[in-house]
């Protein structure tokens, strides 16, 4: 079986392209041949093969002239079309898996793959298809935002959600309209892959014509790590404002409990100020694999107040790979993960009161029973073995239609 995997990213920029890469290694060793599609980009971590790949388009500090004119290829791309085309005639793939490729990418590419007969399956890593920004956060307010889900996309353009440029919205909320008008996602994917059930309820009020395979994502074990817990409770992933991190610097600062902070982002600065005299809490920066697990396996527990819909957190899967309960935002993709007071918790973190009482009373709890439980729970559903064969069955469904 040949199964070509796209992404706008081919390097480990977040979730979607860790997720991806796991995924394509543990699929070799079942003996599926891979080949990947995406952008060109120095940072890329796979060959382009048959040299094909997309030409490089980031939106971060573009010019006013460049979104101008870039914005007809960001809609749609007649250059993609040509450029994917070559990789799949000459590497023949019997599935193609997308991941992340609206804007770079585009759904453009959707026809050219489903007039080859080729199936195509989505896994779904963000809210795309019902938020042009695929956030559901406006960071201009800094709230979470879900009027597009059975609103107009015209909300993007009056609340500027791109970088609060007028432009930029203008152009996201066109996109969105084109292929959804013309039936883009219900037309071409065969399947979607959802990793939560809280994601797949809110692509199905835009995207009726479709069922959705829940399926949780997986994380690779390194084995050899010694896990003696420790007294700290560990936040690890980006420094930004969306993730709350400075508001539980808030919390871990009055309460004197040890924090251990991991990660990068455009926070750090205000971070490191903010953190500069407090004695039990300790930012690190950004950790290679090895390193960064040691700590979470480590940890008493680790924190994600996130205020922003998290689809299916990575940070709690590696976090009960290492069978460490995570405390957690009450809302998103942590409900589908997290059983609260078995594998850990769930905060209200907009409450900064409320969540220092519960932490302080979490504290003097005996974790070992977390544990187990958290193990139970990643045998049972998180391990590789299991995600890789239902993803297996559902290519071999697939091809058998």
């Amino acid at each position: 079986m040949k199964v070509l995997q796209i992404n706008k990213f081919l390097y480990p920029k977040g979730g979607a392209e860790t997720y991806m890469f796991q995924l394509s290694n543990a699929l070799k060793e079942n003996g599926i041949d891979i080949e990947f599609w995406g952008m060109e980009d120095q940072k890329n971590i796979v060959t382009d093969t048959y040299q094909s790949f997309a030409k490089n388009i980031s939106y971060k500090e573009i010019s006013l002239f460049k979104i101008i004119s870039n914005t007809p290829r960001t809609i749609y791309s007649f250059d993609n079309k040509k450029r994917i085309s070559k990789i799949l005639d000459h590497f023949k793939p019997d599935i193609v898996h997308l991941h992340n490729y609206n804007f770079q990418l585009t759904p453009s590419i959707l026809p050219e793959i489903k007039k080859r007969g080729i199936k195509i399956i989505q896994t779904i890593h963000d809210a795309q298809m019902v938020c042009p920004y695929h956030r559901l956060y406006n960071f201009q307010n800094n709230t979470i935002c879900t009027k597009c889900i059975t609103g107009s996309f015209l909300n993007c353009i009056g609340d500027k959600c791109f970088d609060g440029s007028f432009f930029k919205s203008v152009v996201g909320a066109s996109e969105s309209y084109y292929y959804h008008t013309f039936k883009y996602y219900e037309k071409y994917i065969d399947r979607y892959i959802s990793p939560s059930k809280f994601l797949a309820e809110l692509i199905k009020k835009r995207v009726k014509e479709h069922t959705f395979e829940i399926l949780t994502n997986f994380s690779n074990k390194l084995e050899d790590l010694e896990a003696n817990k420790a007294d700290y409770y560990l936040y690890f992933g980006r420094i930004n404002n969306e993730k709350g991190i400075l508001e539980l610097v808030d919390i871990f600062e009055e309460l004197k409990l040890n924090l251990i902070i991991i990660g990068s982002g455009d926070q750090e600065d205000k971070l490191k100020n903010r953190i500069i005299d407090i004695k039990n809490i300790s930012f690190l920066g950004p950790k290679s694999k090895r390193e960064l697990f040691s700590y979470v396996a480590n940890a008493k527990y680790v924190v994600q107040p996130s205020k922003w819909y998290e689809n299916c957190p990575m940070t709690v899967i590696e976090s009960f790979t290492y069978d460490t309960p995570v405390i957690a935002s009450n809302h998103s993709g942590f409900k589908d993960l997290i059983q609260h007071k078995k594998t850990g918790y769930l905060l209200d973190f907009t409450d900064l009161k409320k969540a220092k009482k519960s932490i302080l009373e979490i504290d003097k709890e005996d974790v070992n029973i977390l544990k187990q439980n958290i193990n139970k729970f990643y045998q049972k559903n998180l391990k590789k073995e299991i995600h890789i064969s239902k993803i297996i069955d559902i290519y071999k469904q697939l091809l058998l239609k």
